[in-house]
């Protein structure tokens, strides 16, 4: 699993630190740092209704993927399980409701 090309401008930018990154990494691997990287980038989009930006991020598969943050969906389902013991994120997941889950990063 690589980070997508475009998440490495991000850094730069200064919207994503670069500790905080890797403490997501430490936890969860390459999958728990490129969850931080997506949250991250997500919740500084507003909706387009609303106008407003949301603190928490929906997770799914088809979104990761358009985006170029491309993972299995057994892996990103153990890296938010793990972040969320270990008290890096919030995390609503339904079981077996088939939704995706929403995330909310504690460490911004």
């Amino acid at each position: 699993m690589k980070l997508p090309p475009n998440a490495s401008r991000y850094f730069i930018l200064g919207g994503i630190n670069p500790l905080y990154a890797m403490a997501y990494k430490k936890t969860a691997g390459t999958a728990g740092m490129m969850t931080y990287i997506y949250c991250k980038w997500k919740m500084g989009i507003p909706n387009y209704l609303t106008k407003l930006k949301s603190a928490w991020v929906k997770m799914d598969n088809v979104s990761l993927n358009a985006d170029g943050f491309t993972m299995d969906r057994k892996t990103k389902t153990k890296a938010l399980r793990k972040l969320a013991k270990e008290e890096l994120i919030q995390l609503e997941l339904t079981k077996d409701s088939g939704k995706a889950p929403l995330v909310r990063l504690i460490l911004l």
